[in-house]
Formats: C-alpha cells, sequence, structure tokens
C-alpha cells in the first residue's frame, strides 16, 4: 500500500500524541509548558513529537524573551495549517461516533 494517500496522512499526524498537539495547536500558538500541561505526556515524549512535527515541516519553533523569561512557541507551518481541515473532520467523525466505541 506503498501508494495509498491515506496512509501517507497517518504517519505524518499517526501515533499516540501527535493528534492531540495538533488538535490543540488548532486554536493558536502554544508554549511548550502549556502544551506539557494539556497533552499531559512526559517532557521529553513531548519535545521528541514535536521535533519529529517541526522536522516533517508541519509546526514552527519560535524562541521569544520578555524581559529575563526566555520561551518558545509551537504553531502550525503554513503547511501545516493545511491539515486543520482535516483534522476537523476526523474530530467531528469521532464525536458523531464516540457511543459506538464505547
Amino acid at each position: 500500500m506503498q501508494d495509498c494517500p491515506v496512509m501517507d496522512t497517518i504517519r505524518a499526524i499517526g501515533g499516540k500524541w501527535k493528534p492531540r498537539i495538533l488538535w490543540h495547536l488548532r486554536n493558536g500558538a502554544a508554549t511548550f509548558g502549556e502544551l506539557h500541561r494539556i497533552v499531559g505526556i512526559s517532557e521529553k515524549v513531548l519535545q521528541e513529537n514535536l521535533r519529529a512535527l517541526q522536522r516533517d515541516g508541519l509546526l514552527s519553533r519560535t524562541p521569544y524573551k520578555e524581559g529575563s523569561v526566555e520561551f518558545v512557541k509551537y504553531d502550525y507551518t503554513d503547511y501545516g495549517r493545511t491539515l486543520i481541515p482535516v483534522l476537523n473532520a476526523v474530530g467531528m467523525w469521532g464525536l458523531l461516533h464516540k457511543t459506538r466505541s464505547a
């Protein structure tokens, strides 16, 4: 199934944590700390997933400095934003069929 576009999509956004990260970021940029609290995974696993999403061109990492505090924000790239309608559709499907999986 090398020519299956669905598998290409799943390779890019699949796994246990990438969909959760991407789902949260569709509402706007977030810091590492915000993502850590919301997604609820270890810092190491979060960092690995964020790096993979950056490597695939879906997320950007932008450093900021406010006074003496330095932090980074993660957000979709223009390319990554093309996933938002896909995530919304998958999310809607999940809501409509949630009772079937219970």
